[in-house]
């Protein structure tokens, strides 16, 4: 699977992966921020932006392996710290689990490790055949706006919640019912989390109703090597809806790892 991507093109590398039914998009704040001082590189997952929508169910395995792939694609051999959010969460977990020796540190941002309960799993099988049938994910997506975004967000911010609708409603539906029947037959991770030794970073949002604080501090306590970050003012999408506090933590988490920045230019 060849993925489209964004990508800084620095030294230290920092891969980001985004939630459904998003895009590498929701990541332009790190991109511009971050991006110059690390080689950030933010791929669209199979399904979503400007990558391919095959058929049949995007598993969290494969969408992992399509990472690799571009990495290798990339000739980075070296580890990298991987940062995913909510579906890129998982992802991400599938990753480092599976191929540890290409992770260096790890942020997990408003995402969990257990899997779907069988309601749950239910729920986005009924979810994918209406948007397949619809031919539209849109009646989806505007039930998720709620739950994706946090009230200040909504009520102080609504030009991002609209910039992020656009996104997702870009998403194919063979894209969407992918991704769904991907996350709903999902491994649960919560096991081998205690295996996970790097640096770990997870961050949430305050306002977050789908991975909330108190999901993301159990997260943290069952990994060797973590630590939590509450972003404020922010839903389940912290890293958009609050870039400044998120960039922060992330630079800082960097800073820890004692890994290499690009020097700022002194003014000329």
């Amino acid at each position: 699977m060849r993925l489209a991507y964004s990508d800084t093109r620095h030294a230290s590398i920092l891969v980001l992966l985004h939630g459904f039914p998003l895009s590498r998009e929701m990541w332009v704040e790190q991109l511009a921020s971050i991006g110059p001082l690390y080689r950030v590189i933010a791929p669209d997952l199979r399904g979503h932006g400007q990558s391919e929508s095959p058929s049949g169910a995007y598993t969290m395995e494969e969408m992992a392996d399509d990472v690799v792939e571009l990495l290798d694609r990339l000739e980075i051999k070296q580890p990298i710290v991987l940062g995913g959010l909510s579906m890129g969460g998982y992802v991400a977990l599938s990753l480092v689990v599976r191929y540890p020796q290409r992770v260096r540190g790890l942020i997990l941002c408003d995402t969990r490790a257990a899997a779907d309960t069988p309601e749950a799993a239910k729920g986005r099988e009924e979810t994918a055949r209406h948007v397949l049938q619809a031919g539209s994910g849109r009646s989806m997506i505007e039930t998720m706006v709620p739950r994706l975004f946090g009230k200040t967000t909504r009520e102080k911010h609504p030009q991002r919640v609209e910039v992020m609708l656009a996104v997702m409603e870009r998403t194919s539906p063979q894209g969407i019912a992918g991704a769904l029947r991907g996350m709903a037959i999902r491994t649960d991770r919560r096991g081998d989390l205690k295996r996970i030794t790097v640096p770990t970073l997870v961050l949430v949002g305050e306002e977050d109703v789908i991975s909330p604080p108190a999901e993301a501090r159990e997260l943290a306590a069952s990994i060797p090597n973590a630590r939590l970050e509450i972003i404020p003012a922010a839903g389940h999408l912290a890293p958009y809806e609050n870039p400044a506090a998120t960039n922060d933590a992330i630079v800082r988490y960097l800073h820890h790892l004692d890994w290499p920045a690009i020097p700022l230019r002194a003014p000329s």
